[in-house]
């Protein structure tokens, strides 16, 4: 399964406080030539929000996510093609596009 921009797959993510992976939501990032090399760069979605998440809101994704679910932009997760389960739904081109400004924001501040 090649995974597009914007979708939001399940994926097998590893943690650095366990050993052991677990299946979180992530935002694909990259484009499609990327993606094919059998890589995939993810934002990670989360329920732990702070100042380096942008909240989602309904209008934002097209699927079923927690009610207070947010994009992290403070870190970009590379994940192997494998790692992916599964697409559940899709962002909006807006907030992906948000989503990329706040990264860059961060790299350049």
């Amino acid at each position: 399964m090649m995974p597009k921009r914007r979708e939001i797959v399940l994926a097998r993510v590893f943690f650095l406080d366990s050993p052991e992976s677990k299946v979180r939501p992530a935002i694909v990032l990259s484009n499609e030539k990327y993606n094919s090399t059998g890589f995939v760069l993810v934002s990670a979605i989360t329920t732990a929000l702070d100042e380096y998440c942008i909240p989602i809101s309904e209008k934002d994704a097209n699927c079923q996510l927690d009610k207070y679910s947010g994009a992290r932009f403070d870190g970009i997760i590379k994940l192997h093609e494998k790692q992916v389960l599964r697409t559940i739904g899709r962002v909006s081109s807006k907030f992906q596009e948000k989503l990329v400004e706040n990264i860059i924001s961060t790299i350049r501040k």
